[in-house]
């Protein structure tokens, strides 16, 4: 049984289902989770949500004595409904079962060559001035997804292996699948994430209009290079035209992907609510796999080294996107903050090179007793039992000297006043 309560009234042993407002405005990635600690109540309470929806069948009952009535789980909990994907659509009747890394690895394998011919052709016409037969690509933006579902590590971590001669189309492909992995953490409808992937496709279909010497130019770009780079945004939108096979979605993404928060983006300069969600999401992803990938003037970054520096290019990325995105890709850049499931904080020594599932960590802090604990490094993986539920804020825990704590924790000596 659902019920509508005020952030006011959340209390602990409450299960939530749901938030009216606002995505932005709610504190938590999960919409459905038995709310088991005090430190998570306060954050609803002090939200901005207009009203939280707690199943009582689930868990404990408002104080209220006004008896539950039944509602409808709103949309409201998500960004806003952004345009579906034109053409037929039926969604699976059940999810993917989700597979180990390496069983996902060898399909993830075949739907990369699928890729490269499916898109590469595409990218050709394209370039040949013929116009884009997006309903052909679809099933192939449906296996992405389905392998997403069953283990997003897997083809997120191949996409990122691509040569110089196909880094173009190749590139629209990473942005695809990690659009798809990004929408479906954000709990996005089923058309809504078919779109996402549609955009992530596209997103850099103008290149096709820029000659590959400059794409390909290892050497300092001229400013007249620059001027004719920073036009495929505007070049790729031209070439989508009407076509009524193409959402409004991917429009969008290839005309604006590389604006930024501050204004300082390009073509228009767009700053903040002027950037829509896709956009900021594609910025995200395109900005993610283009330094992780080999470059014909640069060497590629480590995932953990991209998430790093990403962080820290203040003003370039929606900052909680950003950290949603982080949480999607389960690759967690050393030195940030992240909460167990155990009810420990942990700070994040470095994702493990030879297992792309694990993550070691230094668990240094109980969030029910509020004390802190000796350090002590583990490795995560997907087959244990202790997991990382997502990234934390070191204010929220007045962890105000956090370069300072971080160095005190690495050296397995923290002062007893850096969480006081």
């Amino acid at each position: 049984m659902l019920k509508h309560i005020k952030p006011a009234e959340v209390e602990t042993g409450m299960f939530v289902q749901g938030f009216v407002g606002s995505w932005f405005d709610h504190p938590f990635w999960r919409k459905k989770f038995l709310l088991t600690e005090e430190a998570d109540a306060i954050k609803i309470r002090e939200s901005k949500v207009s009203a939280v929806i707690v199943d009582v069948a689930l868990g404990s009952a408002p104080q209220s004595a006004a008896p539950a009535v039944p509602v409808l789980a709103p949309a409201s909990a998500l960004p806003p409904r952004l345009p579906p994907v034109t053409g037929r659509y039926t969604p699976a009747s059940h999810a993917p079962r989700p597979t180990s890394f390496r069983q996902e690895t060898r399909r993830a394998a075949k739907i990369v060559e699928k890729s490269k011919k499916k898109v590469g052709a595409m990218f050709e016409a394209a370039r040949l001035g013929q116009a884009l037969k997006v309903p052909e690509i679809l099933p192939l933006i449906d296996e992405i997804r389905d392998s997403v579902e069953r283990n997003n590590k897997a083809l997120t971590n191949l996409v990122r292996l691509k040569n110089k001669d196909e880094y173009t189309y190749m590139h629209s492909v990473a942005v695809c699948t990690l659009m798809i992995n990004f929408a479906c953490k954000l709990d996005l409808d089923e058309s809504t994430i078919r779109s996402m992937g549609v955009a992530g496709l596209l997103h850099d279909l103008g290149k096709m209009a820029v000659p590959q010497i400059i794409l390909d130019k290892v050497e300092r770009l001229t400013d007249d290079e620059l001027i004719t780079i920073r036009s495929h945004p505007v070049r790729g939108h031209a070439l989508i035209g009407d076509n009524p096979d193409i959402p409004d979605i991917a429009r969008d993404v290839c005309l604006h992907h590389h604006e930024k928060i501050d204004g300082s983006g390009y073509p228009f300069g767009l700053q903040g609510n002027e950037i829509s969600l896709a956009a900021r999401m594609g910025a995200i992803c395109d900005v993610y796999d283009a330094v992780t990938s080999n470059r014909p003037y640069k060497d590629p970054w480590t995932p953990c080294t991209a998430l790093a520096r990403m962080l820290q290019w203040k003003g370039h990325f929606d900052e909680r996107l950003m950290q949603v995105f982080i949480n999607s890709m389960g690759l967690y850049p050393a030195g940030g903050l992240v909460r167990l499931n155990d009810h420990r904080l942990a700070l994040v020594v470095d994702n493990c090179t030879e297992d792309p599932t694990g993550v070691r960590v230094l668990p240094f802090y109980c969030t029910s007793r509020l004390q802190e604990l000796e350090p002590e490094e583990i490795t995560i993986t997907p087959d244990q039992g202790v997991q990382i539920l997502g990234t934390e804020r070191p204010e929220f825990w007045h962890f105000d000297n956090w370069e300072g704590m971080r160095h005190a924790i690495l050296s397995q000596s923290m002062p007893r006043s850096a969480a006081a």
